[in-house]
Protein backbone atom coordinates (compact mmCIF):
# COMPACT_ATOMS: atom_id res chain seq x y z
CA UNK A 1 0.00 0.00 0.00
CA UNK A 2 1.60 3.52 -0.84
CA UNK A 3 1.63 6.03 1.68
CA UNK A 4 0.33 9.10 2.02
CA UNK A 5 3.44 11.23 1.15
CA UNK A 6 4.11 9.04 -2.09
CA UNK A 7 0.81 9.79 -3.42
CA UNK A 8 1.30 13.48 -2.88
CA UNK A 9 4.16 13.62 -4.34
CA UNK A 10 2.67 11.34 -7.33
CA UNK A 11 -0.52 13.89 -7.33
CA UNK A 12 1.25 17.60 -7.19
CA UNK A 13 4.87 17.13 -7.51
CA UNK A 14 5.49 14.66 -10.67
CA UNK A 15 3.32 16.70 -13.00
CA UNK A 16 5.28 19.70 -12.48
CA UNK A 17 8.79 19.05 -12.21
CA UNK A 18 7.72 15.88 -15.26
CA UNK A 19 7.27 18.69 -18.28
CA UNK A 20 9.51 21.41 -17.28
CA UNK A 21 12.44 20.11 -19.50
CA UNK A 22 9.97 19.50 -22.17
CA UNK A 23 8.84 23.33 -22.20
CA UNK A 24 12.48 24.73 -22.20
CA UNK A 25 13.58 22.71 -25.31
CA UNK A 26 9.82 23.53 -27.18
CA UNK A 27 10.82 27.39 -26.54
CA UNK A 28 14.18 26.80 -27.31
CA UNK A 29 12.50 25.34 -30.62
CA UNK A 30 10.24 28.24 -31.16
CA UNK A 31 13.23 30.45 -30.38
CA UNK A 32 15.29 29.22 -32.93
CA UNK A 33 12.51 29.21 -35.42
CA UNK A 34 11.23 32.74 -35.06
CA UNK A 35 15.12 33.52 -35.44
CA UNK A 36 16.01 31.15 -38.59
CA UNK A 37 13.10 33.18 -40.00
CA UNK A 38 13.68 36.30 -39.20
CA UNK A 39 17.12 36.05 -40.61
CA UNK A 40 15.83 34.90 -43.54
CA UNK A 41 13.29 38.02 -44.29
CA UNK A 42 16.69 40.29 -43.00
CA UNK A 43 18.78 38.97 -46.10
CA UNK A 44 16.39 38.36 -48.49
CA UNK A 45 14.23 41.55 -48.54
CA UNK A 46 17.33 44.35 -48.77
CA UNK A 47 16.50 45.57 -44.80
CA UNK A 48 20.38 44.72 -44.52
CA UNK A 49 20.94 47.82 -46.57
CA UNK A 50 18.69 50.12 -45.33
CA UNK A 51 19.32 49.37 -42.10
CA UNK A 52 23.07 49.98 -42.76
CA UNK A 53 21.90 53.46 -43.99
CA UNK A 54 19.66 54.29 -41.01
CA UNK A 55 22.87 53.57 -38.81
CA UNK A 56 24.91 55.76 -40.82
CA UNK A 57 23.19 58.44 -41.07
CA UNK A 58 21.99 58.34 -37.45
CA UNK A 59 25.92 58.22 -36.80
CA UNK A 60 26.89 61.32 -38.30
CA UNK A 61 24.15 63.23 -37.04
CA UNK A 62 25.23 62.25 -33.31
CA UNK A 63 28.97 62.98 -34.37
CA UNK A 64 27.85 66.56 -35.90
CA UNK A 65 26.05 67.45 -32.73
CA UNK A 66 28.94 65.77 -30.52
CA UNK A 67 31.19 68.33 -32.29
CA UNK A 68 28.87 71.29 -31.99
CA UNK A 69 28.38 70.78 -28.25
CA UNK A 70 31.76 70.47 -27.64
CA UNK A 71 32.84 73.49 -29.59
CA UNK A 72 30.26 75.48 -28.14
CA UNK A 73 30.92 74.40 -24.47
CA UNK A 74 34.70 75.00 -25.60
CA UNK A 75 33.94 78.67 -26.22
Amino acid sequence: MMSLASQMYDYYVRPYLGEKGQDLVEYALLLAIIVAIGFLIYKTSGLEDSLTKIFDNAGKVTSSAAAVATKNAGA
